[in-house]
């Protein structure tokens, strides 16, 4: 059933037994997302290696890019690349470059959902794209080189 589906797929019920909004749904998941990419880009510190290095966000946008698109699923890569996407540019130099062209010349044409959360999330991830395309570079995200560590 739908609703056995949306329990698999992690939406959680409130209080009145009603399940979230999927706005609500799509910003957990991409804050949930946004650690992981923070953790997996965090670079070696003092001599101790990361324990969930860069590899786990290339592995993770394999995955991703490998099923259909889902109405979330540009919200959570747009998610993953604004935060490791330089870490992981910078680790997997022409292949992940093949991969963003991939993504955008190919994967995002797939999601044919037309909710306003697919189209959202299409729409940002195709410009995000773009930009890069257009200049080869990803921006690091704020505070990635902090100063104070």
């Amino acid at each position: 059933s739908t609703g056995d589906y949306l329990k698999v797929a992690g939406y959680k019920r409130n209080d009145y037994d009603e399940l979230e909004s999927e706005c609500i749904y799509s910003e957990r998941m991409a804050g949930m997302l946004a650690l992981f990419a923070a953790i997996v880009q965090t670079p070696d510190v003092g001599g101790q290696p990361n324990p969930f290095p860069i590899h786990h966000a290339w592995a993770w946008l394999a995955r991703i890019i490998n099923m259909a698109p889902q109405a979330i699923s540009p919200l959570l890569v747009q998610t993953l690349l604004s935060i490791a996407g330089t870490a992981t540019l910078n680790a997997y130099g022409s292949q992940m470059h093949k991969l963003l062209q991939a993504i955008y010349s190919q994967w995002l044409s797939k999601l044919t959902d037309i909710s306003p959360l697919a189209r959202a999330g299409k729409s940002n991830l195709a410009i995000f794209l773009e930009e890069y395309l257009q200049s080869g570079k990803i921006c690091e995200c704020e505070g990635r080189n902090n100063k104070n560590r």
